[in-house]
């Protein structure tokens, strides 16, 4: 099976000053047409670092994919480096990313500086991927031949769009020159049980397993636990039916806490459902701060069951926009199930929905109490015959309470309207 190694060059990476997006994407790509992924790297902006790194990942794969470190300024040193690594010591300009260069500077008004010339200068020896993002092109180079074995190295920018424009072309060139083999993966997603219990639940499922089947647990605060089921150079049509018999095995023993397969979510399964019956959802957000609203819509077309909704951090929000009783508040307080139950009917009412959902909590890291620590949610489901509240305590930081709570709203949704991928 063909292997590769992703190397991202950047010390703004190492030092954590963005996020690299680009490994997880490319290595998607990779998987789709049988390309196993082996290694992930970042390797600082030094010459020899890069060099050596690449040359160790070359010894142990068929195909290196690169990014980063193509700019136009003297820390870019990408270019250089892989010329090193080809033994390649003459330069060309290529016209035809020189032409898109010259187009995208006139565009925007920028003169054409020796700097931006120079991005269309590359290593006599690599085969130019114009990139019509931006002005650092892709970059192909066969290296240097071990044996019989050929690596092919890719280099792109690490510009997320620019590398995302270039990677069809990365995947078409890889197609042309290796045989891939299949992988076949299956996904099934739950939600409500803890890795370790479920793990337990299935462990005679998991121990029965034929031995080309590999499973994965893959738990996420936000989207539960998935199972991935792979199955590595098999032919796909036979894989299919053996994960199919695997699966139809597991199904039962997950339950309700299964709501999805692949790249389903909480949000999209309860989007579906609206949208097959017409029904429509409105949310009162205080802890959630937008982040239900935010998951609901990610949907596209959600517009058709998604009314709106308001984030009341504010108790005179909550009194004034969503009829909660100023009585209740005293009494009872923002976080509780009597305030979240008035705030579901609320805004229920207020945007004429069938169905509602309403938090309030403590995401912290301050604000908790003896009774009430960080980590408490209050949570509320309406609908058109019904109303009921929740409390659930987590553990963890702001972010992760938050994402946290969000989801156990749509799953408590998910559970009162009995959507089960079964």
């Amino acid at each position: 099976m063909l292997t590769a190694s992703i190397c991202t060059i950047g010390d703004e990476i190492l030092i954590g000053q963005i996020v690299d997006t680009n490994s997880s994407l490319i290595a998607k790509e990779l998987n789709k047409c049988g390309i196993k992924v082996n290694k992930m790297i970042s390797i600082q902006d030094d010459e020899s670092e890069i060099v050596s790194s690449l040359e160790e990942c070359s010894h142990i794969n068929d195909i290196l994919i690169v990014t980063g470190g193509l700019g136009p300024t003297k820390d870019d040193m990408t270019k250089r480096s892989l010329a090193h690594l080809c033994r390649c010591d003459k330069y060309r300009y290529d016209a035809s990313q020189a032409s898109i260069i010259d187009e995208l500077c006139s565009r925007r008004g920028i003169a054409l500086s020796q700097l931006n010339r120079d991005q269309a200068l590359v290593p006599e020896c690599c085969r130019v991927l114009p990139n019509r993002m931006g002005t650092a092109p892709g970059m192909v180079f066969t290296l240097p031949a071990k044996g019989e074995k050929k690596v092919l190295l890719f280099s792109l920018p690490g510009v997320p769009y620019e590398m995302e424009h270039l990677l069809p072309s990365v995947i078409d060139t890889i197609k042309e020159e290796f045989v891939c083999e299949n992988i076949y993966h299956r996904t099934l997603l739950t939600y409500g049980i803890p890795e370790s219990l479920l793990a337990s639940k299935i462990e005679s499922w998991e121990d029965s397993l034929p031995k080309e089947v590999k499973l994965a647990y893959l738990p996420s605060p936000q989207s539960g636990v998935k199972l991935r089921i792979s199955i590595y150079g098999g032919d796909i049509s036979s894989s299919t039916l053996i994960a199919e018999e695997e699966v139809n095995k597991l199904k039962p023993l997950l339950g309700s806490a299964l709501y999805g397969e692949n790249e389903e979510t909480l949000e999209s399964v309860i989007g579906d459902y609206l949208l097959k019956n017409r029904k429509k959802i409105s949310v009162a957000e205080s802890c959630t701060s937008g982040k239900l609203s935010s998951l609901l819509t990610s949907i596209p077309g959600s517009s058709a069951y998604f009314t709106g909704g308001v984030v009341a951090y504010d108790n005179n929000i909550k009194m004034n926009i969503l009829g909660v009783k100023e009585e209740t508040l005293e009494k009872y307080g923002a976080v509780s199930c009597e305030c979240v139950k008035e705030m579901a009917e609320g805004i229920k009412s207020l945007m004429n929905t069938d169905y509602a959902i309403a938090t309030s909590g403590i995401a912290g890291p301050s604000g908790g109490t003896d009774t009430k620590p960080v980590g408490t949610i209050c949570i509320a489901i309406a609908g058109p015959d019904f109303i009921e509240t929740y409390v659930k305590v987590f553990n963890g930081d702001r972010i992760r309470n938050v994402q946290r709570f969000s989801a156990e709203a749509l799953n408590l949704l998910r559970l009162k309207l009995d959507i089960q991928a079964i």
